[in-house]
């Protein structure tokens, strides 16, 4: 039972929580659905414990699986805060599409049995750069927006950081795969700063659901 609470199942069920009962009431199509997301997130991390665990062997085709649902959630979430500043929808179906090409070749040629990790990375840097936008047109907007309390703010800081981490993350894999944070500890450098990312995601989503909770009392 242990093994199941780590730092992410904890961030990911207190965050599915927290936004359970911030949002049960919400009107807004994405925010309504985004506990429904974040339920696949926790039962994907969990049931990739027990195929590691109970199993032993490679959980990466769960992974694989789940990705299509993140790239369309995300994906989506960033685009309903772009489209208020007039982004038009054809950016997020042609990044769609391009998504599902290279998902399908890597996927394909893996066998569907290794983490598709290339699109992965350009998957986070496409995130990173439309988060990155995000925060250009509120700076430019003359709509006075207090940050602390803005819901939306809060969740694309949360991908931002998480993001931009697992892209840097990924470009130094193999060196932090290997490399131990200290000789008293056993976890690679890159799991624990993957670890940190997602306190920091989770943290981050779930102050932003709070924020929408307040914004619609």
């Amino acid at each position: 039972m242990m093994s199941y609470l780590t730092v992410s199942t904890v961030a990911e069920w207190s965050c599915f929580c927290i936004a359970f009962f911030c949002l049960r009431t919400d009107k807004d199509p994405l925010w309504k659905w985004f506990p429904a997301y974040l339920l696949i997130v926790c039962l994907v991390e969990t049931t990739g414990i027990y195929i590691r665990t109970t199993w032993h062997v490679t959980n990466a085709p769960l992974y694989n699986l789940y990705l299509p649902i993140e790239c369309i959630f995300v994906s989506s979430f960033l685009f309903h805060q772009l489209r208020n500043f007039g982004l038009k929808r054809t950016w997020l179906y042609a990044w769609l599409t391009l998504f599902t090409g290279l998902y399908l070749t890597e996927s394909i040629s893996n066998n569907w049995e290794r983490y598709s990790r290339q699109v992965v990375v350009l998957m986070s840097v496409i995130f990173v750069l439309a988060a990155l936008y995000y925060f250009y047109l509120v700076l430019r907007s003359e709509q006075y927006i207090r940050l602390g309390g803005h819901g939306p703010f809060w969740w694309v800081s949360g991908v931002l950081m998480f993001y931009f981490g697992g892209v840097v993350t990924y470009i130094f894999f193999t060196y932090l795969l290997q490399a131990p944070a200290s000789d008293s500890i056993q976890y690679s450098v890159r799991y624990i700063i993957f670890k940190v990312l997602n306190v920091i995601l989770y943290g981050s989503w779930a102050y932003a659901c709070i924020c929408r909770y307040r914004q619609l009392k």
